[in-house]
């Protein structure tokens, strides 16, 4: 009985998130809000936040929702929000991004934005689209940047949701049912295209 309880549970839990994350993908197609084929569009299309330095756990939260502009990365297409950073030449930089699981990670069916994002000049050139540091904790995930500025300038970081595989497992939990250990059961937090991101930035990282 608990072997096909367990299994019946995994497998509702599998059906809800493929359905849920179906229909958010139609939805970010479907968007209305404005598309940008290219980084440099993207940053035109929208008002760029001045990335805040301070400490990573003091770092503002921003929701990434179908009322953002959208950008066209070829493979998928993501909503988006765009900060920016006054650098001097030379000067050395660490951007962080923090993805928390929606919702407070409520309930059995759990999903978080995973992060994609992009570092770009004042001319829209890709600086960096490779993190320095990925961590993935059970509510989490963390992404970090560490560079040099090659100028003096404006730079950006935009930061969307990794469309490609939407709906895919980032991290595995475990659960009780019915507040019993003897009905534990790992249960999976998906993929979203949409989710809360917090990020901000330190100048002179070592």
């Amino acid at each position: 009985m608990y072997k096909f309880l367990t299994l019946s549970l995994c497998l509702f839990l599998t059906a809800c998130a493929n359905t849920s994350q179906t229909s958010y993908q139609q939805e970010v197609q479907a968007g209305t809000t404005p598309l940008a084929k290219s980084p440099l569009e993207a940053i035109h299309n929208t008002r760029a936040i001045p990335l805040p330095i301070t400490p990573e756990s003091l770092a503002p939260q921003w929701s990434i929702s179908a009322a953002e502009p959208r950008l066209d990365f070829g493979s998928s297409i993501s909503n988006y929000r765009v900060f920016s950073l006054e650098l001097k030449k030379g000067e050395r930089y660490q951007l962080n991004i923090h993805s928390r699981c929606n919702d407070s990670c409520m309930g059995v069916s759990k999903y978080a934005l995973k992060p994609r994002a992009l570092i770009l000049d004042a001319y829209g050139t890709i600086v960096a689209d490779k993190p320095s540091h990925v961590s993935i904790l059970p509510e989490q995930i963390n992404m970090s940047w560490k560079g040099e500025a090659i100028e003096d300038g404006t730079y950006y970081l935009l930061v969307a949701a990794d469309n490609d595989s939407p709906g895919q497992t980032i991290v595995i939990n475990d659960i009780w049912v019915n507040n019993s250990p003897l009905m534990g059961v790992k249960t999976s937090m998906y993929s979203s295209p949409f989710g809360t991101i917090s990020a901000s930035g330190t100048g002179n990282a070592h």
